[in-house]
């Protein structure tokens, strides 16, 4: 199994970055990044990392960056002009990835999301979704990357579409031919929605029965507060067998095994961690995460 890892909250302080990708590019089952889109737009390709690693493109950073200015943004928004400035960020995206691509870096996906929080609709995301698709990717993909949905009684961190509402949204343009589209269930976002782990081997099971599935990533929370933040941050936890992770990570071996399971064969498979930005050399910081490498082997 190669893998797509979400380095960037474990990357270090800047004199040491170089020597952390070039360690990472040493980890045989890892084939690519995540990189992150924000409002300042993506990153150049990080130095040290391997020149033919693939790239998964995420746009939660710049998303939740401007839900913070503007309530009503997003591809799901049932506010007109609030969907039209996600679709511009989007559009933003798309030329990221095509610089990317002329640098010579090939990316498989892009992860994009159910925003905004309460007004929307599954409706103004599909009809979101029509238009993007439409636009010329280079061959990547365009994913939903499944957020937590509001539910009664409790603040939700993102607080999106149900999956059920993504995935019939997905369902409904593949039947229309629109077949490089899917679902990715991020394992932390799904269990902070329930506050309960079998949520993820749930919301797999429903996306796979639906044809829908297109990817899984691991990142771990926790019922406690610890020093990622308060109980269910979604913070990037790593599993409770890496190395310095919090005992109180819900993530572990066999919550990864049972998942893995659960979603069968797909073809993006990955996680994203977060360390202390102080504290670890290089060299400890590669070592956590092929720790979480070998988890999902």
């Amino acid at each position: 199994m190669s893998l797509i890892v979400g380095a960037y909250p474990a990357v270090p302080e800047a004199p040491q970055q170089q020597l952390f990708y070039q360690a990472l590019g040493r980890v045989p089952s890892i084939r690519g990044l995540e990189l992150p889109y924000g409002l300042a737009g993506g990153s150049p390709w990080p130095a040290g990392a391997p020149e033919n690693w693939s790239a998964v493109v995420t746009a939660i950073p710049g998303t939740m960056q401007r839900l913070n200015q503007d309530k009503t943004f997003g591809l799901a928004s049932t506010h007109s002009q609030g969907r039209l400035r996600a679709l511009e960020f989007v559009s933003g995206l798309r030329e990221y990835v095509r610089r990317l691509a002329v640098e010579g870096h090939f990316v498989e996906a892009v992860e994009l999301h159910s925003a905004p929080h309460l007004s929307s609709s599954a409706t103004a995301l599909e009809e979101s979704f029509m238009e993007l698709l439409d636009w010329d990717w280079g061959g990547a993909r365009l994913l939903i990357e499944h957020c937590d949905a509001p539910r009664p009684g409790s603040n939700p961190e993102k607080g999106f579409l149900t999956l059920r509402e993504e995935v019939d949204v997905i369902a409904s343009l593949r039947e229309q031919g629109w077949d490089h589209t899917g679902i990715v269930v991020n394992w932390a976002r799904s269990v902070i929605e329930t506050e309960n782990p079998d949520t993820a081997v749930d919301h797999l099971s429903q996306a796979r029965q639906a044809g829908t599935l297109a990817g899984l990533m691991f990142s771990g929370c926790s019922p406690t507060e610890t020093e990622f933040g308060y109980p269910w941050i979604d913070a990037h936890l790593p599993a409770a067998e890496v190395t310095g992770a919090p005992p109180s990570s819900l993530l572990n071996a066999s919550e990864i095994q049972r998942c893995l399971h659960a979603a069968g064969p797909v073809s993006l498979t990955g996680f994203k961690i977060g360390l202390s930005r102080h504290g670890l050399s290089a060299g400890e910081r590669v070592a956590r995460l092929q720790q979480m490498c070998e988890l999902i082997e």
